[in-house]
């Protein structure tokens, strides 16, 4: 079969919002990078290799599929392929080999990316038709594998296109449901992941902690103080919340600071944004934000999470570079991979985050006192940092629910901006960045 040919032309779709219906539904997902090549020829029946044989998810049901679709697999001894059937479901794209005797059961040997593990270049929207039949499939994963798929050549295969444009055209219902079908097993089952948008998940987290000099306050229950902050609010007991609200207009984005984790020792971690430019402390009274700061505490200290950390910008090369550099096209020689790596810097950016993340630890750990992580916009860094030095300082943050909790707690619902990071929309690259 002729490799893909730039006179043929190539296309990409993105994967929409989807996860797997056992994992919370935390963001908007990275993007599908398909190409495409084409050919024609003629359709035919053809046998599907059931999809019963492999493992579902709760809520998981088929929306495509194509059968005869041979699987490239490169070896020592040159390319191969696995002939079987190309699913598309509602959570992700999976490849059951066909039986054959002798062969290994399919349930070992089928492969299935989930949906939000794929990257794209550009889009073809729901509304979009391609005008040539594709007779390769080419995935571009985030964690840098590049997955073949070549339909037949034997006959027209309309499923070609429809097993992939489906991501399209069954997007939104299809987030609807596996967020539905996730939910429904989470409260029928005994997990204990938070998801942070009811107040009983709130008090339930400050119990775990035993933060005595906490509560949860629906300052923001209708988003009226802060459109980018969660509904409930981890303030101190001491603070009214007709005191609460004159600290809002002090902060950028009204996002003032707010409780991130409580230390056994009792020490206090805060998040918040940084002080408004308009904002005077020596002519406006500022008690309710020294009582939100201090909490309690004798001492606070600001941590500019700025300083010594790489920006989105920054980010965002050196991502670009890792991927280019981890992809199997690279033209890197082996012998100066190590070197071209470290070019990358993002060893060197995760290195950063990491120290600041345990200088901030031991803080907490040292004694008593009150640590507040302060970035412009409170949406990238803070979001990065607080995660980190929980995980850090924290045991249960290390089990799947606590560590879902949270992403949930600090990214979600505390407005990190996906939208704009993941550039799902393509709207503005300077924006885009891999931050988690």
């Amino acid at each position: 079969m002729p490799q893909p040919s730039p006179s043929h032309g190539s296309v990409s779709l993105p994967s929409q919002p989807w996860a797997l219906a056992s994992c919370p539904l935390l963001s908007s997902t990275p993007r599908s990078w398909f190409h495409w090549s084409f050919q024609t020829t003629a359709f035919s029946q053809l046998t599907l290799t059931p999809f019963s044989c492999c493992p579902r998810a709760a809520g998981e049901h088929v929306l495509e599929a194509a059968a005869h679709v041979r699987k490239i697999v490169c070896s020592r001894d040159g390319e191969g392929s696995i002939l079987g059937t190309l699913y598309c479901t509602n959570l992700r794209v999976a490849f059951v080999p066909e039986p054959t005797p002798g062969d290994t059961p399919p349930s070992s040997t089928w492969f299935s990316p989930a949906v939000n593990s794929f990257t794209k270049a550009k889009v073809l929207t729901a509304s979009s038709t391609l005008k040539f039949i594709p007779e390769e499939l080419v995935l571009y994963c985030r964690d840098f594998r590049v997955l073949r798929f070549r339909f037949r050549d034997s006959g027209l295969e309309p499923r070609a296109c429809q097993v992939s444009s489906c991501h399209c055209r069954q997007g939104h219902s299809s987030f609807a449901a596996s967020e539905n079908a996730w939910l429904s097993t989470e409260g029928s089952s005994s997990s204990s992941t938070l998801l942070f948008e009811r107040p009983c998940d709130w008090e339930k987290e400050l119990r775990r902690l035993g933060a005595a000099g906490w509560r949860v306050s629906p300052v923001n229950e209708r988003f009226d103080m802060a459109t980018s902050l969660p509904k409930y609010l981890w303030v101190p007991s001491r603070l009214l919340d007709n005191e609460l609200k004159r600290a809002f207009g002090h902060f950028n984005a009204r996002r003032i600071p707010r409780l991130c984790w409580h230390h056994p020792g009792g020490s206090d971690l805060l998040r918040a944004a940084g002080f408004h430019a308009d904002s005077d402390p020596e002519k406006e009274d500022v008690r309710s934000v020294e009582a939100l700061m201090l909490a309690g505490h004798a001492q606070c200290v600001i941590v500019e999470t700025a300083v010594d950390l790489p920006s989105p910008a920054e980010i965002q090369l050196s991502y670009l570079k890792l991927r280019a550099l981890c992809l199997p096209d690279s033209s890197v020689a082996d012998e100066k991979w190590l070197s071209a790596l470290e070019g990358t810097r993002w060893l060197e950016h995760v290195r950063a985050c990491v120290r600041k993340a345990c200088e901030v630890a031991a803080l907490l750990a040292e004694r008593s006192r009150s640590i507040m992580l302060q970035e412009s916009d409170d949406r990238d860094l803070n979001c990065l940092l607080a995660s980190l030095i929980q995980v850090l300082s924290d045991p249960h943050t290390r089990t799947q629910s606590g560590f879902q909790s949270l992403l949930q707690k600090e990214w979600v619902v505390a407005g990190h901006p996906f939208l704009q990071r993941l550039n799902l929309l393509r709207d503005n690259d300077r924006e885009e960045a891999p931050r988690c």
